[in-house]
């Protein structure tokens, strides 16, 4: 189900990681990284989150997760066939409440500059930013 997912909200990403994967080796590599990257963190596989509508049809999966710094959240997405009725902020709400039930105190979000409407729904979780990152690849 999540390696499905990924690449479906892969085909219509706004993620600069994802766009080079993609780029790279196309969807599947895209969506294999990105697992990768989930199981590399020390949270449990439990914790990876598929949501539905009331009537049963996904929206998208959310991964709460904690790397060497801490609680995080680890991936927010949005089937293409979703988008536009709100569901990433929920999938962040429920990702975040998760994460407190869990314990967490803090909890360490981020995103591309590029990713606006990602970026629009931390900052209406409340998420400040506190730091930007400036990733410079060889030309």
């Amino acid at each position: 189900m999540f390696f499905d997912a990924l690449r479906r909200i892969h085909s219509v990403t706004l993620d600069a990681h994802a766009l080079k994967a993609i780029e790279q080796g196309g969807l599947d590599r895209a969506a294999q990284e990105e697992l990768d990257f989930f199981r590399w963190c020390p949270s449990p596989r439990e914790w990876w989150q598929v949501a539905h509508t009331p009537q049963g049809e996904p929206v998208g999966i959310h991964i709460p997760a904690h790397n060497p710094s801490g609680p995080c959240i680890g991936f927010i997405g949005v089937l293409p066939e979703q988008r536009g009725h709100g569901y990433a902020y929920d999938l962040l709400a429920e990702c975040t409440h998760f994460l407190v039930g869990q314990g967490a105190e803090f909890i360490a979000a981020a995103t591309d500059q590029g990713n606006f409407p990602m970026a629009a729904n931390f900052t209406k979780a409340g998420f400040p930013v506190v730091r930007e990152r400036l990733n410079l690849a060889p030309a």
